[in-house]
Formats: structure tokens, sequence, C-alpha cells
């Protein structure tokens, strides 16, 4: 675009010298591509000023202001150029590719798809309009654009990129480990392909191939904390807890700035039974010191009797163990007295519809930044606002932090507290909190107690009937545990090798992804005393579209007791085993997150299978297992026992946390002096 030299004069007070207009467009535009963007903005603008008719100096300002975050004043201005000069691809891939900044995935793909109409060669078209469709979960579409740019550009790093996550999303993960493998073989030192390839490992359970790929990526870029992160989640999973808090404690240090590194550092944190009350102290303060700012008013109206707006986020609306532990009582929410809104920052699965359908609100906010989710809370005047995830993968603790709404509560993630300064309360029961009471909370967290218990169950569809005792039958006495591996420590291991010892002939089954940690483990047990061969594994199966959970609950067919982990109690698997008429041995810890055994034995009328020393735990196991005809007799008669349990009537559970949801709010109103 050439422009006349009267812009000469609009530089006549200026410290900056040009000899023309072009001259000064070129600088302009350089400083866009410096991402000096305000600057850029204003050259952009006097140029606009002296020459109005220059329809591409319009674009190009509505492309700055949209960056600078006046998104509604730059898509009207790129609407505008649109209007003058239709026929301009890029100002079609422009407008679409900040459509899909905005999430507004429908139009964008319009735009896009108009800009390939109009210029059908160039590799950068299909890769946004490629984008637009992941953004969309149209996936084949998505692989289809992906490829066509790569076709067109071979070397399109980001298109191969996007490609592989998008074969993932389809359904078609080993075709997406296969084009990585690939790219990364053509292109050994691409850290990004790398980094992905690692993760796609990660999904399939390969633990040893993703430590393995991250480590490349590592070689290749080592100041990189996020295959480094990723290494310390995938060390975790293996269960070398004190190697993959020294890792994150790294990352926290090439990154402080990261909440979700942090995050990362105090979950992995609560299963090192070392971790003592003062660097939970320590590591929460530094998330909340790192955290944004907190709102300091709210505009809700401070009327304790009217229907209040409840809003979930969570990423697990879908088939996982938070989305099965909440749908039961969802599905019971009292909808004249309370409007109810979820926040979905996960794509939606085939589990998904159901919580739309006892939603009477839903925004989908996958991929939603901060300050935008932030904002879409505020508008919709939540009064009560939970978190289901707490500092577990994908968690929005960050929004949280800004306190989008007057009362917030944190729940179901796993019962312990956040920490977060931001939070109000947690959802918790009187046999959940520690006598002692919580010392990893921030002072002005409380504790709800649910009367009964902090959570209830719904059994997975297509469970199989309780089968007899399998050691009644001939088999060998089978203790079990389907806990994560992360669960298991020196001091379990100990108290496991106790039992199997004393119970002669005896074997124990474990749940666990594939990987070396099997064979340590088993070194391990052998340097207790135990023979190899008394060790078995069922293999973990990733969750897919043709896995059913229920069914996999026939691996309890196997297990004639099932051995709990500690500190770090289980949860969904003890509601599980007992379930399936196995009962589960618990011992009691002085925190939250080792006291939910406690809690589900003492609802289902098990509260003398929860003990409080290693000792008991022990002695309990040991002469469980040789009274055969009274364990048997407990299995027979479990599954039904748990259905007449607070646990199963998930009706009662939602009017029980409903009425504990109004005196929250009832307690916010007093205190803006609405309520005498």
């Amino acid at each position: 675009m050439m422009l006349a030299n009267r812009w000469l004069e609009c530089f006549a007070d200026r410290d900056v010298q040009f000899t023309d207009p072009q001259a000064a467009l070129n600088h302009a535009m350089e400083l866009h591509r410096q991402n000096r963007t305000a600057e850029a903005d204003s050259l952009y603008r006097q140029l606009y000023a002296s020459f109005p008719q220059a329809i591409d100096l319009v674009h190009l300002i509505g492309l700055t202001t949209f960056e600078l975050g006046r998104h509604d004043e730059g898509i009207a201005m790129l609407q505008e150029s649109l209007r003058h000069r239709p026929l301009v691809a890029h100002y079609h891939a422009n407008y679409g590719s900040k459509l899909t900044e905005l999430r507004r995935a429908d139009e964008a793909i319009a735009a896009l798809s108009r800009a390939i109409e109009l210029e059908p060669v160039t590799a950068g078209h299909h890769y946004n309009l490629g984008n637009a469709y992941m953004q969309a979960q149209r996936w084949e579409e998505a692989i289809a654009a992906h490829r066509k740019a790569i076709a067109l550009e071979p070397r399109h790093q980001l298109a191969a990129l996007q490609l592989g996550m998008a074969l993932h999303s389809a359904g078609r993960p080993d075709e997406g480990i296969a084009h990585y493998r690939a790219e990364l073989l053509a292109r050994p030192s691409d850290y990004a392909i790398a980094t992905n390839l690692g993760a796609l490992l990660q999904d399939k359970c390969d633990i040893d191939g993703a430590i393995e790929t991250f480590r490349h990526a590592l070689l290749h870029e080592p100041k990189n904390f996020f295959a480094l992160n990723n290494i310390a989640i995938m060390l975790k999973e293996r269960g070398e807890i004190d190697e993959s808090v020294r890792l994150l404690r790294r990352c926290v240090e090439t990154s402080p700035n990261s909440l979700e590194i942090r995050s990362n550092l105090i979950l992995t944190m609560h299963y090192d039974p070392s971790a003592t009350d003062e660097e939970f102290s320590a590591v929460h303060r530094e998330w909340n010191r790192v955290a944004p700012a907190a709102a300091t008013t709210h505009a809700n109206t401070p009327d304790p009797r009217r229907r209040l707006r409840i809003g979930y986020v969570s990423a697990d609306f879908r088939d996982h163990v938070v989305g099965r532990a909440l749908l039961p009582g969802f599905r019971h929410h009292d909808h004249a007295a309370f409007e109810i809104f979820c926040y979905a920052t996960n794509p939606d699965q085939e589990f998904t519809s159901e919580f739309r359908t006892h939603a009477d609100q839903w925004r989908s906010m996958a991929g939603a930044p901060d300050l935008e989710m932030f904002e879409t809370i505020r508008r919709d005047g939540i009064d009560l606002l939970i978190d289901l995830s707490l500092h577990t993968s994908d968690n929005r603790l960050n929004v949280f932090a800004r306190k989008p709404a007057p009362l917030q509560l944190s729940w179901l993630g796993y019962p312990e507290s956040s920490g977060l300064a931001a939070m109000d309360y947690r959802i918790s029961d009187r046999h959940l909190e520690p006598p002692a009471g919580n010392k990893l909370a921030a002072p002005q967290e409380k504790a709800w107690l649910h009367p009964d218990c902090w959570t209830c169950f719904e059994p997975a569809s297509g469970y199989p009937a309780v089968n007899p005792l399998p050691s009644a039958t001939g088999h060998p006495f089978t203790f079990g545990c389907f806990n994560n591996t992360c669960k298991i420590n020196a001091d379990v291991l100990t108290a496991w090798s106790r039992i199997l010892l004393a119970t002669p002939g005896s074997r124990l089954r474990l749940l666990t992804k594939l990987g070396s940690h099997r064979k340590h483990l088993v070194s391990l047990f052998a340097g207790l005393g135990v023979e190899a061969d008394r060790i078995t594994f069922v293999d973990y199966q990733p969750h897919s579209a043709t896995l059913s959970q229920g069914a996999l609950l026939g691996r309890y067919h196997e297990i004639d007791l099932a051995l709990d982990t500690f500190p770090y109690n289980g949860m969904s698997t003890t509601l599980d085993a007992l379930w399936m008429g196995v009962p589960v041995v618990s011992l009691v810890d002085r925190r939250n997150l080792g006291r939910a055994g406690l809690s589900l034995l003492s609802n289902v009328g098990l509260p003398q299978f929860a003990v409080p020393s290693v000792d008991a735990y022990v002695d309990l196991a040991t002469k469980t297992s040789q009274d055969k005809p009274a364990l048997a007799k407990l299995r027979a008669g479990l599954r039904a026992q748990m259905q007449a349990s607070p646990l199963l009537d998930a009706a009662n559970f939602t009017r029980k946390l409903e009425a504990g949801f109004r005196d929250m709010w009832v307690e916010w109103c007093k205190r803006q002096g609405t309520v005498g």
C-alpha cells in the first residue's frame, strides 16, 4: 500500500523521523510483529488520520485494537474492512483467527473457509481453520484441515503439532503417537513435538515411554519447565514421590509465577508421608502470594430467602471419579430454590449430556482465559461458586483466587483444604474432620460438615453381581488394593508385607499402569521377605468410549479383602470395593485425606474396619482373613447394607447439602447487615 508524502506533516513535532509514509507504515508493521502493539496502534491511527481512505489501515487498527483487549471494537473494525473489501483473503483469515480467540468457533469456521475459497493454497489459512474446527470439537474436519496445511507446507511445524492433538481428540491416539514419532524422527530437536508425544504416551499409560520422551525434549530445551514438570508427574505415577517433589520444586524455581506448577507441587506433597503441616502452610502461602488479587465487592442481592445461583466449576463433567461422585446428588437439586450453573472446562464427552440435562445454565469454558471466565461468572451473578478440582489437573483455582462470587467452596477433587485465601468453605463431614482440626486450611476457610458423608455413590453402569468369597472356593486368599501407585509408600509396603507373612499362602493383587515400577515394587516386597509370585498386577485401563467402568468392577471377583493406603486413603476405590461385597481395612490418620476410609466405612455400617494404628491395621487384616465364614457372610450382604446406607440416598444427600448452601448464604447476608 503506497501513501502520499502528506504523511510527513504528522511527524513535524515528533522524535521519530521518516522520509515517506510508506516507511512509517513499514515501521508500524514491524512494531506490530515485535508485539509492541500499543506503539503500532498509535502509528496506524496517525496514518489513518491523514489517509482515511486506506482500508488496510482500518484492518490493521482492528487487529491492534483487538490485541489491546478492546475486542468488540476490534471486531467491528475488522468487519468494516471486510465490508469495503470483501475479496481480500487475509482480511477473512485474520477475522476468523480473532473469532477463534473469542471462542466463536462457528463464525470463525465460516470466515476462514471464505479465506480459503479466495486463496486456497495458503497453508496458514488451513491451519487456522483446523484450530477453529478443534475448538468446535469437529475433530475429523480438523484433521483434514491440518493435513492440508502440511501438504501445502511440509515444514509447517504448528500444523504438525496440532494434527497429533486432533488425532488424539478424535479417539485415534495410536495414529497421533505414530504421527509424532515420525515428526520427531524427521526433526529430533523439536522440543514441542517431543513434549506432545510424551503427553500422548502419558495418556496411554505408557509411563516409562513418556518419561523417556520428556527427557529427550529436555536435551534440546533444558530450561523449559514443561517437560520437567511432566517427568515429575510421571515419577509420581510410578510412586517415586521424593524425586517428584524435588523436580517440582526445581520447576517452581524456574517458573515461580506458574500457579499450575505450584498446584502440582501441592498435590504431590499430599502423597508424601513426611510432608509437615509447616511445609504445606509454606506452599499454600506462596500459591496465594503469586495468585491474582481477589475482588472485594459483589453486587449480589443479600436476600436470605431468594432463589440462589449455584455455580459448579469442573473439568470433570464426564465419566471420571469426580463426575460419577457428583452426578447422583446433582440430579436431585431443588430448581425452585436453586438455579444451577455449570462452568465446564472439559470438551463434551458421552457422559456430559446428563449434566447438561440437569443444569439450568451451561457454560462451555474449555480453553477460556481466566479473566473471561471470571467475568462470565460475575455477569451470571453466582452466589455460591463450587470448585470440584482443588489442586488436581486442569483446575481453575486461579479464577477462584479472583473471587468472582461472594461465597466460594471446595469439594470432591479430594477431601482436603485447597489452602486458598479466597475460599470460604470446604464440604466435609464429622468423620473426615480431625478432632484437632484441619491444620492445612487458610484461616478464614470453614469446614461445613454434611450430617452423613461428604460424598454419595452410584455404581457405574454395567457392574456385575457379587460373587462368592474366592478363597472359599479353592483359590488362595487374595488381598487387594486398586488405589493409585502414588499412594503406596514404604510404610504401606511394610504393613502389607507383615500381613502377607502372617497369612501363609496368601497373595496381593494391585492395580497399576504398565512400567518398570512393577518390577521395582516386587523387588521391594522381596526385600521385606515376600516372594515375587505372591504379588500380582491388574492393568490400569484409561477411559475410552467403549470401556464400561462398571464392567471393570469384575476385578473384585478375585479379591477377598481390600487393603487401604495411608496416609492418603482411597475414596472411589473404597466405594467400588464395598459395592462388590469386599470390605476394606483402613488406617485412620491425622489429616482429612487419611480419614476418608473412616467416613465411608462408618456410613456403610463398618466403622470397626477403620483402625487407629499400623499394628491394629495388620492385626485386623490378618484376623479377618482367618475367619472365612464371617467374611463370606459379610460379602453376601454388603451390597444390600450399602444400598440401605446414606451413601446411596442421593435425594436426601442433596436436601442436606442444599440446607448447608442456604445456611452459608444466610450467614453472608448477616454480614451485609440485611438479616437481624
